[in-house]
């Protein structure tokens, strides 16, 4: 069979229909969770962006490596193209991720196909000096609202949203047919389309951009859901984001009339917006995620269309979630590993909708994408596996069809190796690593699941001897990953798996 990847940036597990929300219009993805199989624990390895891709293109661990985060790809390292190389599979890389494309970093290579789709973002496409985007300026933009001048990092986002708004202009952005990565979808669906149907099997990697910010949706999607008045956005006493005894509601009588703004810089709630520019800037999002399903059903259109959906493998993830101030803070302001940043969408649409509808419980991570791809396409051993590193992640198809109920009892992440965590069906611990000068001091930090649903209710001080337990076995993990050799582990035992009687 083929594989079509599509992957997104920034998309927040809370605002899809597939994952409980019931008010955003996801009714593409809602499709597609109804042919495919909806995994309820997945989670990255390693975050954010550069990283996460290192992992679903190595399937290796490398989180506790500072060398194996945000850094260019080693020209030794054996990638997701690599391997193919010598299988008889094309590959092709579409993306409109500017992070990706940057020179030096590598993650264009071996592709046999790539097309970048540029502009997307601060990415440095339109000049300055473009006649085509004349009289622009951050001033005309309401929806940009600089730091106060003794902010340090006032000019760097002047500059950014500068650029941004240069891109806007030119390329038209918000505008219906390119929103939503719009312009990366039209170019995979040209690609499917001259892609002869009688060649040799393909691996397409869509990587889109879409929803992190700017959040800038066409107006009909940015206001879409401006008078809704959602019932989770704040997060009650047991962590669901439930209304409060009308603590909300005079808040969503104005909500409507509270300027739109389109981006922020990463900072807590209170410094870079308030909490009545929150609501209205979840609201914005959602119009965003919105945008991105339509461009998703566009595509899943295309490959009926083309016949694609009886021959192919589709799989739809994204790298990250985004905090919009679950814990008090929009964006990735610090490597805090909270349950709006490290749990992630996977839905797996095998040919034909075969066990589609299904939802699978087991804990499987970023890692166990590769060797899914390379099990789908049945290409076997190749000689230059010999020579390669060993895989960490599980085929995924084991789970889908049963040979397999589960790969492992947690999963292991973290973040620029100033934090780690550890989840399991039942808990979520946190451990602070190497503390940022400028953050409040941390301490561990622990979760009931799946009650708990957005960590508001820590529960570390009742429970010493379960943190002792699972920070061993965080640490130990740690220490198989730094020496490749997961031979002798510490496992989990029935404190671990099992939450507190009541």
């Amino acid at each position: 069979m083929n594989v079509i990847v599509i992957a997104c940036n920034g998309l927040h597990l809370g605002f899809l229909g597939p994952y409980g929300n019931a008010w955003i219009e996801t009714p593409n993805l809602d499709r597609l969770a109804s042919e495919g199989v909806v995994f309820d624990h997945h989670y990255p390895e390693n975050l954010t962006t550069l990283p996460t891709r290192r992992s679903w293109w190595t399937g290796r661990y490398g989180f506790p490596d500072p060398d194996q985060g945000w850094t260019p790809l080693r020209p030794d390292e054996p990638i997701l193209p690599d391997l193919l190389y010598d299988r008889g599979v094309r590959s092709a890389l579409i993306s409109d991720v500017p992070m990706l494309r940057q020179a030096g970093h590598g993650f264009g290579r071996g592709f046999d196909e790539v097309v970048w789709i540029r502009g997307q973002g601060y990415d440095p496409y339109i000049r300055a000096d473009d006649p085509r985007a004349s009289g622009v300026s951050i001033e005309d933009e309401p929806g940009l609202r600089l730091p106060p001048e003794d902010d340090p990092d006032r000019e760097l986002w002047r500059l950014r949203w500068e650029q941004y708004l240069r891109n806007r202009a030119v390329l038209r952005l918000n505008s219906e047919e390119n929103a939503g990565s719009g312009r990366a979808v039209r170019a995979a669906i040209d690609w499917l389309e001259r892609s002869p149907r009688d060649a040799s099997p393909f691996v397409l990697w869509l990587d889109l951009f879409s929803p992190h910010g700017p959040w800038d949706p066409p107006p009909a999607d940015r206001d879409r859901y401006v008078s809704v008045e959602p019932d989770d956005f704040e997060a009650g006493e047991e962590g669901d984001l439930v209304e409060e005894d009308g603590e909300e509601q005079a808040d969503d009588l104005f909500v409507e009339d509270v300027p739109v703004l389109i981006d922020v810089p990463p900072g807590p709630v209170g410094d870079e917006l308030s909490e009545e520019e929150l609501f209205r800037l979840r609201r914005t999002y959602a119009g965003a995620v919105t945008a991105l399903d339509r461009q998703i059903g566009l595509l899943l259109d295309a490959l009926g269309r083309l016949g694609r959906l009886d021959d192919t493998l589709v799989v739809f993830t994204s790298d990250q979630g985004e905090p919009l101030g679950e814990h008090g803070f929009v964006r990735r302001y610090r490597p805090w590993l909270y349950e709006e940043l490290v749990h992630s969408p996977l839905i797996v649409r095998l040919p034909g909708g075969e066990l589609g509808g299904r939802r699978h419980q087991a804990i499987v991570q970023t890692v166990d994408l590769l060797p899914t791809i390379l099990s789908a396409l049945g290409a076997g051993e190749s000689p230059a596996d010999l020579d390669r590193p060993p895989m960490h992640g599980r085929d995924l198809l084991e789970l889908i069809r049963g040979r397999a109920t589960k790969f492992r009892d947690f999963a292991c992440m973290g973040m620029d190796v100033e934090e780690f965590a550890l989840r399991t069906h039942y808990w979520h611990l946190i451990v602070p690593i190497e503390a940022d000068p400028d953050d409040p001091p941390r301490r561990v930090e622990l979760y009931r699941k799946p009650e708990d649903r957005w960590e508001q209710n820590d529960v570390a001080e009742r429970h010493p001897d379960l943190i002792e337990h699972l920070e061993l076995v965080l640490r130990r993990f740690v220490a198989a990953v730094e020496r490749d050799d997961f031979s002798i582990t510490l496992p989990l035992r029935e404190l671990a798996l099992f939450p507190p009687q009541a």
